[in-house]
């Protein structure tokens, strides 16, 4: 028991290189635990990048998951926190690039499909003012899931492979969003 217990307060006391490089052989103590000790920063830096938690949370997963992957052809450093927090800078902007790209690519992206042969009806105008009213309070992230998944009909894993994201982040947000809209509608 006290063994253990020496393997770990050591392992706290590894400096970054070390770990860092232990990691890259593959110890999966050391992955874990370079995941232990910068997640909560990463968590928090992220939130400087974007207001989206979720979508923070799931490109940390990502990145270590990435890392873990391609850990043989990493280089060297000597800050492992900056080469993190570079490489989830990257990853979140990265992803938002891309779900911008998209979002714009649509021809009309709040474009809702309620023809309706009373189109004209004052009733129906009220409504569909309210609904995009209450749209146009979601976040950037939120509107894009709700169009893909409403308008263009997509999946939630279509969604999340498309936007580089889970497919519990896409169930999560979508689940968000609908609850915010069913609150400012009522």
């Amino acid at each position: 028991m006290e063994n253990g217990i020496l393997k770990r307060v050591n392992a706290l006391q590894v400096g970054e290189a070390t770990l860092w490089e232990h990691f890259k052989q593959g110890d999966e103590g050391a992955y874990a635990l370079i995941y232990r000790r910068y997640f909560f920063d990463l968590y928090q830096y992220g939130k400087k990048i974007s207001d989206d938690q979720d979508l923070i949370k799931d490109c940390i997963q990502d990145l270590f998951v990435k890392l873990w992957h391609n850990r043989e052809n990493l280089n060297q450093t000597t800050s492992v926190k900056y080469y993190l927090f570079t490489s989830l800078k990257h990853k979140i902007l990265d992803v938002l690039k891309s779900a911008a790209i998209r979002y714009k690519a649509a021809e009309d992206p709040l474009e809702l499909d309620m023809a309706d042969e009373n189109a004209g009806d004052e009733v129906y105008d009220d409504q569909r003012e309210d609904v995009l009213r209450a749209l146009n309070t979601l976040s950037h992230h939120q509107q894009q899931l709700l169009h893909l998944k409403f308008n263009k009909q997509r999946t939630n894993q279509e969604i999340a492979a498309e936007l580089g994201i889970t497919i519990q982040s896409v169930y999560n947000a979508v689940f968000k969003a609908l609850r915010s809209l069913r609150k400012q509608l009522h």
